[in-house]
């Protein structure tokens, strides 16, 4: 007995593959992938981008404010000291017998001085220098054994200058010598000789001794005086033409130098200078306030706000450089430091200064160039503790 075995056809499926539910990328998804990708990264690296040029600049800010730090330290040491161990006019004040051959102030102001790159680009730049008398650099006072004509000698008491170089450096005939008398009297003259030997300072003209009407002087032989040196220094800002200074499309001078000048006797001729900060690109004074009444008892303010109504370029103002100037009577003053950062940016739009008193923001550093450098100001009020204790 034979048996049949009954079959059932399965259809075949299409193509024959049994992975039915499965398929590959075609060509515009693969595009649009890539598309999507390449706009995460583009978004990336211009975040990332972005990110790192707000660091720099941000570090670059903060450089130059650091610097500018310690340039106003050294501005407001000296400022703080006028008047301190020495005359503050001597052109109205009493205690300095005889008057001295140049005119001494503790301040000067002096307008349309120091450099600003292309302020064709930059206007209404201030130009401002700041001139100061005073025992500034060296602080010590000495005592004099003997006067005899030009010459004045020094008691060795211990305070002199140990080595042949200091003494060399201190008595420096970029220097006045200032002689004390015990009445409290004054007097001013240049060095124009010295000796670490001999213990000697050779002064530009002889002393006046004090006889019959004659009370301006010194007596018998001049031993007991009060010694000490006085010099003038000046606070500028210059272009930078050291050999690493950076130069414009047109080859000329970019970055700037505050510097702390020491002058000649003439308050014009620069003995030397001592670089303070880089970039500094204004100096400013605002915001002064003088005693318009002396007296003791008087209150009579006189409020300067700009640096226009202390000094004028003609030398009228009360911190000018005419006869009727009166530095004696400043008692306070806000000083400012602009700076700018070390780079320029080609993507900060430059906004030029409509004013003098407009704030700086900006500061362009090539005329041909796009963008600009950041600009920082800091400011600091200062008193004047020795110009307030001793009215003239």
């Amino acid at each position: 007995m034979s048996s049949s075995r009954s079959h059932v056809a399965v259809p075949a499926r299409p193509g024959g593959d049994a992975r039915r539910g499965e398929r590959g990328y075609n060509l515009l998804e693969l595009l649009m992938s890539m598309t999507m990708a390449t706009i995460i990264f583009m978004s990336v690296i211009t975040l990332y981008t972005f990110q790192a040029e707000s660091v720099t600049s941000q570090s670059h800010v903060l450089t130059s404010t650091r610097s500018a730090q310690f340039a106003m330290e050294h501005l407001r040491r000296d400022l703080t000291a006028l008047g301190s161990n020495a005359t503050a006019n001597s052109h109205i004040d009493d205690l300095v017998c005889p008057k001295p051959a140049i005119l001494l102030r503790a301040l000067t102001v002096g307008i349309d001085e120091g450099f600003v790159y292309e302020e064709t680009v930059n206007p209404f730049m201030r130009r401002t220098a700041l001139t100061l008398f005073g025992s500034l650099d060296v602080k010590t006072r000495y005592e004099t054994d003997s006067i005899a004509g030009k010459v004045v000698t020094l008691v060795d008491d211990g305070t002199l200058p140990t080595t042949e170089a200091l003494w060399l450096d201190t008595f420096t005939t970029d220097r006045f010598l200032r002689l004390s008398t015990a009445d409290g009297k004054s007097m001013y003259f240049a060095i124009t000789a010295t000796s670490f030997s001999a213990r000697t300072v050779t002064l530009v003209s002889e002393p006046p001794q004090i006889e019959g009407a004659q009370r301006c002087g010194y007596q018998a032989t001049g031993a007991g005086l009060m010694v000490d040196v006085q010099g003038l220094v000046r606070y500028r800002i210059i272009a930078d033409t050291r050999p690493t200074a950076r130069k414009d499309s047109n080859s000329q001078p970019v970055d700037t130098l505050l510097v702390r000048e020491r002058l000649e006797v003439d308050g014009v001729t620069v003995r030397g200078a001592l670089p303070l900060s880089e970039n500094i690109i204004e100096i400013g004074l605002f915001d002064a306030f003088f005693d318009a009444n002396p007296a003791p008892d008087a209150t009579d303010p006189d409020h300067r706000y700009f640096v226009e109504d202390m000094a004028k370029a003609d030398g009228t103002g009360p911190l000018g450089h005419s006869l009727a100037a009166r530095p004696e009577a400043l008692r306070s003053v806000t000083v400012k430091l602009s700076v700018r950062a070390d780079e320029h940016q080609r993507d900060l739009m430059h906004k030029p200064r409509a004013h003098k008193n407009n704030p700086l923001f900006t500061y362009k550093l090539d005329a041909n160039l796009s963008g600009s450098a950041q600009v920082t100001t800091i400011g600091s009020r200062v008193t004047m503790p020795a110009l307030i204790s001793r009215n003239l």
